[in-house]
This record gives C-alpha cells, structure tokens and sequence, in this order.
C-alpha cells in the first residue's frame, strides 16, 4: 500500500536494504524504501517541504509509514548541456565583382548565420562544448546518422544562445542578484539619459561617458560572451539597451515639464526595481503549476469573461460621476460602449497590479517551500478572482467619486468640469417655448446657464449650480443655446 501511494504522487520508489548497523532504525518486520520527493524551487526549505509531503500523505491516508532520513539530491533538470550546431550552405560566390563588394556580401552572410537567419540543412546536438571543426569532420565521415554531409558546401556553426555547458562547469548562480545589478544598471542608464537633457553646458558629457562604460556590463548580463561568439555582439546588445534607455531618460523632462519631486523620483527608482523580482515571483508562481498545465483553456477563457464584465464595470463608473456629482441618472448621458471599456481600464489595471504583486509574493514562497498545501492552485484562484473583482470595484468605485467632487466643485465655480470618458458637461442657456412646460425638479431657471451633458432622446438633463440640483425637461419645450456670457438674456 505504501509503495502504490508513494508511486501515485510521481515519485521514484525502490526497495532499501539496510545493513547491520542500520536495521535497528527500521525495528522488525518492517521494510524500507528509497523514495525520491521530486520538488521545483530553491534549496531552502526543500528536505523539509519533502519530509511534510510525505508524512501528510502517511496521516491522509492511515498508512503506517515514516522519514528515518532525508537528504536533498539535487538535478539539474532545467539546464540544457547540449550544443545545437546548425548545418547551413556556405556564402554563395559573389562573382566577378569588387573585392569590397564581396566581402560585405560574406560579412552579412555570417551574421545572418551566426543569429539563424539563414536555412538549415542540419541540427545536430551534442552534449558539452564539442568543437565545431570536430564535430563536422565526424559527420563528414559519416558519423551518427550515417547520412552524407558535404563539408565543402556546408558550414556549421552554433547559432547565438545555443551553446551547451560544460558537466566541469560550476552550477548556475542563483538570478537574484545578476537581477538586481540588471536593475541597477538599467536605472543608471535612464538617469544618465535625464541628467543629458536638463544639463546644458559641457557637463552634459559625463553621463554620456557614464553610459558609455554601461554597454559592455550590460551586454555582458543580456547576451553573455562565449569562445564561439564575437566580443562585438554583447557590446553591440549592451549598447542597443543602454542607447534606448538613455533616449527615454531624456523624454523625462519633456513628458514631466518641471524638475521630478523626490516622491517621484523614488517611486520610480522602486519600481525599476522591483521589477525584476516581481518577474522572477510570476514565473515561481506559474511554471510547474494548476496554471501552466491548463493554460490551453483557461486563458482563451477569459476573453468572453473580460467581454462582459469590463464595460460593466465602465458603466458603473459612468452611473457614479453622474449620480455622486450632478445626480444624473445613468440613462440621462448616453455613453458609447467604447468609452465603457477605457473607464474600466483603471480599476482593471490598478486591480491587475494588486493581483501581480500579490501572485509574485506566492510564487517566491512557492519557490522556497513555504506553501505546500494539495488543492491550493484551485483555491488561490477562487481567491485570486475575488481579489480582483474586489479591487475592481472598490478603485472604480473610489476613482469615480474623487472625479465626481472634482466635477462638482469646478460646475459650482460656473467652469465648465473635465472630460470623463466620452462625456463632456458644458453650459448652456435654457429658454422655454411656452409658460407651462413640464420640468423635472423644476422651476426651469433662464436667466443663468445651467450645466448638460448633451440630450438623451427627446428629454435633456440640466444642472443648476445655484440650486445644487438636476432637473429635466423635453427637448420639443425648450431651446438650447451654448452659452456666451455669464448671464442668458
């Protein structure tokens, strides 16, 4: 029985045969087994997270088993040590023509080798770092699959990325700190872009020449250099990165218009760097996961599910600004169902953020073991769907009221309020076309302006600043002017 349980988890079971020494930690007429815990994540935490699953699975279940030891083995399973060598058909003749000619035409032809832009005949993987002239002698030979290999015609290269490692290799460090220090630079490269821009004398130079050192650090990190690739391509990638966060550094006081205040500057400074970790959290939480394995429905399911419940939650702001501000009813402003899904892109987003954070946190006490509980996939994400709405509602909610008292206080002040999502209030001039006309709310007040929205059908919703109040009246019983001045005549 134990074994069939063991072996239902996924888990590797062989029989143990203690020696002498050992047998009294078994004590008679019981048996022991070699089990083999299979955990992804850290090594912190993973013995233990190993001991727990399996005496969890011992008192589920009412089997008499137990841990004597426990002892972490780890395997490199996500690390390819193989070498991909592509086979592709050397630089055709360039002909008659200049020797300039020809040779850009073979410089090109190798760079479009060198990224796998060319087509290949041939992919042969090797375990390590063999060596490309040895491994195309072999083939030429007639090695592996015996099948023919023209070394005259063909060139083998390993495209970028794409080199093994070696078994004497030390293991992977961990990415948290080659992260961080991504971060650090990446942050550099975007204040050394804002400093060039709001320094206009000669100093201007030292954050160029600051930026200029950060190219062969951060190709280093980005696209790291080997044996069998150019020191030219980390420093040309370094370069590339460095040059377009320099260029949004210098839009900073374009897009801000004034000197950042520190509050701003630090929030900035945190994001960049929490977002290298925040990533890292994502993928703990995802990969290996409820999520991953059913992802093939799952996220074409959410497109119906976002269909109808973000303009939804638009209209529901819609129905807020009016009713918190002017006391409009919804059908008072006709709002185009476009506009509804742009108003609820806020509360989305800030609920979206709040639900990254959040999945992040899990996925890294998911990656050192803290979280060990069967069925939490589908709870988190029962709980996870709540989180969100929740959110959805409550910054909706709380966003629409801050722009509804906005509105108000400008339309009190006899201004004409701010846009909000495909509505526009302004001030008109309201004059009825006979003594006794039905008004909503009424009196109908024509020697001042009074705010609208714009008519809805054959009705049109005003809003009186003095009175504080809506009212409404048919369209065919009035005459709507824009108004001129600040009294209607």
């Amino acid at each position: 029985m134990s074994t069939q349980l063991l072996e239902g988890r996924g888990w590797s079971v062989r029989p143990w045969e203690p020696g002498d020494e050992d047998r009294d930690a078994l004590g008679g007429g019981r048996r022991g087994l070699l089990v083999e815990v299979r955990l992804h994540g850290a090594r912190f935490g993973a013995v233990q997270a190993a001991v727990s699953e399996i005496e969890g699975l011992a008192r589920r279940h009412q089997a008499g088993m137990w841990v004597v030891d426990a002892a972490l083995i780890e395997h490199e399973l996500s690390v390819d040590r193989r070498t991909v060598l592509h086979a592709h058909h050397r630089c055709p003749d360039t002909g008659a023509g200049s020797p300039e000619r020809s040779d850009f035409k073979g410089r090109l032809f190798a760079w479009r080798t060198l990224f796998g832009l060319v087509t290949s005949v041939r992919i042969v993987k090797q375990d390590g770092r063999p060596s490309v002239e040895a491994v195309a002698e072999r083939l030429t030979h007639g090695a592996l699959t015996r099948r023919p290999y023209d070394s005259e015609n063909l060139q083998l290269r390993i495209p970028a990325g794409l080199e093994g490692r070696s078994p004497e290799e030390p293991p992977a460090e961990s990415p948290w700190p080659a992260a961080l220090l991504l971060s650090a630079y990446f942050l550099s490269a975007v204040t050394c872009g804002y400093m060039t821009a709001v320094t206009e004398s000669l100093l201007a130079l030292v954050p160029i020449v600051i930026a200029c050192t950060l190219g062969w650090p951060v190709g280093l990190k980005v696209f790291p250099h080997h044996e069998s690739r150019p020191w030219s391509v980390p420093l040309a990638v370094g370069s590339l990165f460095v040059g377009a966060l320099m260029v949004i550094g210098m839009q900073v006081p374009d897009i801000v218009a004034s000197t950042p205040s520190v509050e701003t500057v630090v929030w900035a400074a945190v994001t960049v760097v929490l977002i290298p970790p925040v990533s890292y959290g994502l993928r703990y939480a995802f990969v290996h996961s409820w999520f991953s394995r059913n992802a093939n429905w799952a996220v074409p399911a959410l497109v119906p599910a976002l269909g109808l419940t973000l303009p939804w939650f638009g209209s529901l702001m819609h129905t807020v600004y009016l009713r918190r501000a002017f006391g409009f009813p919804s059908e008072a402003v006709p709002v185009s169902v476009y506009w509804t899904y742009a108003a609820s892109l806020v509360p989305v987003g800030a609920a979206a953020v709040g639900a990254v954070v959040v999945l992040a946190l899990a996925g890294w006490a998911r990656h050192f073991h803290l979280i060990r509980v069967r069925g939490m996939e589908r709870v988190g994400l029962a709980l996870m769907t709540l989180f969100v709405v929740g959110m959805t509602l409550v910054t909706g909610l709380a966003v629409a009221q801050i722009d509804a008292s906005k509105a108000r206080v400008t339309a009190a002040s006899s201004g004409n309020p701010a846009p909000y999502y495909g509505i526009q209030g302004t001030f008109v001039c309201v004059k009825p076309l006979s003594k006794d006309i039905a008004v909503f709310n009424g009196p109908l007040v024509s020697t001042r302006p009074l705010l609208t929205f714009g008519p809805s059908g054959d009705r049109i919703w005003l809003w009186d600043p003095r009175r504080g109040k809506p009212l409404s009246v048919r369209l065919e019983d009035v005459t709507v002017t824009e108004k001129t001045s600040r009294t209607c005549s």
